[in-house]
């Protein structure tokens, strides 16, 4: 019994365009080879690799689809492990999608067209109601809550000389005599 089957797989970049063609044409011979029939054979474009394969960071993805009887798939999957052109590969068994399923599919995106568009017309609108005829911004006002008031008191006044004299002091040369017995009191005290 022929089922409908869903081939992607993946080629190398080192392969240009025409070296491309000969491996899909390879492989859709294949499928002839094997009793099945291409129904629709479709490149997906380059695309850079999740992780590298083959030391290859770069592949062209190719989807293929085909019928063939089931009891041949088995040896056409050997026959697509054994290319070297083929990086990866995965085959599904796809279901046929009838024409009114195919209508319905596209009815159903039309309509969701239309309503992304309506929505889109919606907020351009809605953006346009919030501008004034001058141009200005409407905005939502919202009460404005006072600030807490703040006593500011002034520091005392202090003399000039006052301060020169209290800087004289800390510019002052501490003698090392000094210092040694302020260390001794300190030491003392954190011991006891």
């Amino acid at each position: 019994m022929q089922k409908h089957y869903e081939l992607t797989y993946i080629v190398s970049i080192k392969y240009l365009e025409a070296e491309l063609q000969q491996v899909m044409e390879q492989i859709a011979g294949l499928i002839k080879e094997f009793g099945g029939a291409v129904t629709l054979e479709q490149i997906l474009g380059k695309q850079r690799l999740c992780f590298p394969i083959k030391l290859t960071h770069q592949g062209t993805y190719v989807v293929v689809e085909f019928d063939m009887e089931a009891e041949n798939i088995k040896k056409f999957d050997d026959l697509l492990k054994l290319k070297p052109e083929v990086l990866r590969h995965l085959m599904i068994i796809k279901r046929v999608r009838t024409a009114d399923e195919i209508k319905r599919e596209k009815e159903l995106q039309e309509k969701l067209r239309q309503e992304k568009e309506d929505e889109l017309k919606e907020m351009e609108q809605s953006g346009k109601d919030r501008y004034k005829k001058d141009g200005v911004r409407k905005t939502a006002r919202r009460p404005v809550e006072k600030a807490p008031e703040v006593k500011v008191e002034k520091a005392p006044e202090v003399a000039p000389t006052e301060i020169k004299v209290e800087a004289k002091k800390k510019a002052e040369k501490v003698s090392m005599d000094d210092i040694d017995k302020k260390i001794d009191e300190i030491l003392t005290e954190e011991i006891l």
